[in-house]
Parts: structure tokens; C-alpha cells; sequence
């Protein structure tokens, strides 16, 4: 059976992005959003999920490219004068092995995110984390333990498959080639622990090499590679012209990327493929964790979601 959870990042990060995930949620074929505590638009986006039960809507926390929850005299390694986080995930990587004391900052911080998102009375579905810094062997033991403090099942492990990937798109290939090397290095082992710890990670995911970047050609393409199993794309939502964007993410292509969501020709293309878009709480797991019997994800409930023919 195939299973694909489209998924926004960034939720709250700003009100464009919250009205582009919201919309590819309402119109189109997006099923799944991770809402980020310290997003700048965060009050709208919790708002508006409370509001959107067909939304699926999980935690991002965040240590990188926005305002901190705690103030900076309690996390001085985490965060400038302003509060806000550092912008270079390599230097930040570094920092966190050698500062003394940083872990229990990262957790701190992190805790007060769960909380923060906690207090909006949604019910997390998944975890992860802004540029995927659950991989970092520093930060990835807090993760595992604010999750299973939750009860969420589902951790995504940024990997990707190189060459598959290249059949679909080689565009950017020079940083392609150095994006999946630094994630494959980081990811030696992590799905085997996030497996072992309990957690389930989707069998493949989509996005970290093209992200940014995933329009409509590229998600039809895709769209021909789905197998069997759970696979998640994930989507950077947006408007181009939001100066929070542009500050973040200026390499990105947010309006193409809502374009994709919103094609009826992929929606059409969907079903006529065979693949049901799902939310977290409604994968239906038939992997070797179970009897091999159907066994629905707790959550609403209810059958995956496949396009008309």
C-alpha cells in the first residue's frame, strides 16, 4: 500500500507561510504541517489548527534561524544578545559539542518549546526539527526523551536516496552531492536507534535535497518513484516576497512549491498512481513492526485519502 504524507514545515514561521500551508491543506493535496514554537506567526497557526481538524499537525523545534522561547540570559550559548538563534548550522554543530553546560541549555529551550506548543491544547503527531538538528548526536537524546514524554511515535531520519533522486531532478548537483554525503554521515545508525528507541521514522522521505525547490514537475516525477510503505515529502510553503523568507531562506522557491501543492494535475495523478495521502495519525502500519496485520496509527482515525480518478 502506498502511503504519502505531504508535510509543510515551518508552520508559524511567519503569516504567509501559515496562509500557504493552510490553503494547500483546504485545496489541494498537503495533509500534514510541523508547527514551529518559535515561529514569529506562531498564536496564528495554532489558531487556525485548532480550526483544521483534516490537518495533521506535529512539533518543530527549533535551535536555529529564529527567536529563542527562553530569554537570552538563560541560553547565552544558544542565542544572541537579541534572543535570537545562530544562522549557520555548521558553527552551531561545533558549538554544541564544545561549550560547556549546552546541553542542558538545548533543553531547556527545547522543553520550554514543547511546553509552548503543549499550552495550545493540540496533540503533537509527530517531531522534528528545524534543519534537522535531531541528527546531531548532541541534541538527538533530548529529542528521544521529550517524545516518548508525549507518546509521539513518529521522528523523521533526514536521509535521502541519492541516485534515485538524480533520475528525477540534477539540477544543483555539485550541492546535491555534498548535502546527501554530510546527512548520510550524520545518519550512520540513526534509523537503527530511532527504531530501536521505539520511535517510527516514514520508510523514505522526500525534500532534503531538493529543498526549496520541489515545483510541479519535480512532484509528478516523484510522484512515479512512490513505493510501497509510508514515504513523507516535506514542503517549504511561502510567499517570495516575505521579508522573514527572504531573510532565512532566500535560495528558496516558497511560491513554486505551493503551486505543486495546489496542481489538480498531481492531485489526478495521485490516484490514478494508487497512493493515499495520509496524515500521521492515519498510516496504516503493515511493516515488520506488527503481526502483519492492519493496524491503525492512533489519532482521528480514519482510512488514507486517495485523489479521484
Amino acid at each position: 500500500m502506498k502511503q504519502l504524507i505531504i508535510t509543510g514545515d515551518d508552520f508559524g514561521y511567519s503569516r504567509t507561510v501559515n496562509n500557504a500551508i493552510l490553503r494547500a491543506c483546504r485545496e489541494g493535496l498537503l495533509t500534514s504541517a510541523s508547527l514551529m514554537p518559535c515561529g514569529f506567526d506562531f498564536e496564528h497557526a495554532a489558531e487556525q489548527a485548532r480550526q483544521t481538524p483534516e490537518l495533521s499537525v506535529g512539533v518543530h523545534l527549533c535551535l536555529l534561524q529564529g527567536r529563542a522561547v527562553l530569554p537570552h540570559a538563560v541560553i547565552p550559548a544558544l542565542t544572541d544578545a537579541n534572543g535570537d538563534f545562530h544562522n549557520n548550522p555548521l558553527a552551531a554543530g561545533v558549538r554544541f559539542f564544545l561549550i560547556p553546560g549546552v546541553r542542558r541549555q538545548i533543553e531547556r529551550e527545547l522543553r520550554a518549546q514543547m511546553a509552548k506548543f503543549l499550552a495550545t491544547g493540540l496533540r503533537p503527531t509527530h517531531l522534528n526539527t528545524h534543519m534537522h538538528l535531531h541528527a546531531h548526536p548532541v541534541v538527538f537524546p533530548i529529542i528521544a526523551r521529550l517524545a516518548r514524554e508525549q507518546g509521539i511515535r513518529f521522528l523523521r531520519v533526514p536521509r535521502e536516496s541519492l541516485f534515485p533522486h538524480l533520475l528525477i531532478d540534477r539540477r544543483f548537483l555539485v550541492s546535491k552531492l555534498a548535502r546527501g554525503f554530510f546527512f548520510w554521515a550524520l545518519c550512520i545508525g540513526l534509523n537503527r536507534k530511532v527504531r530501536r528507541a521505539g520511535f517510527r521514522p516514514p520508510d523514505a522521505i522526500h525534500g532534503l535535497l531538493q529543498s526549496g525547490h520541489l515545483d510541479e514537475t519535480y512532484l509528478t516525477r516523484l510522484f512515479r518513484q512512490v513505493g510501497d510503505g509510508v514515504t513523507e515529502v516535506y514542503f517549504h510553503p511561502g510567499d517570495d516576497d516575505d521579508p522573514i523568507l527572504r531573510r532565512w531562506q532566500s535560495g528558496y522557491n516558497h511560491a513554486a512549491e505551493t503551486a505543486a501543492l495546489l496542481s489538480p494535475r498531481v492531485k489526478q495523478l495521485a490516484g490514478e498512481l494508487g497512493i493515499h495521502l495520509v496524515g500521521f495519525e492515519n498510516v496504516i502500519q503493515t511493516s515488520g513492526e506488527t503481526d502483519g496485520t492492519e493496524v491503525l496509527a492512533p489519532g482521528r482515525g480514519a482510512a488514507g485519502w486517495a485523489a479521484p480518478d
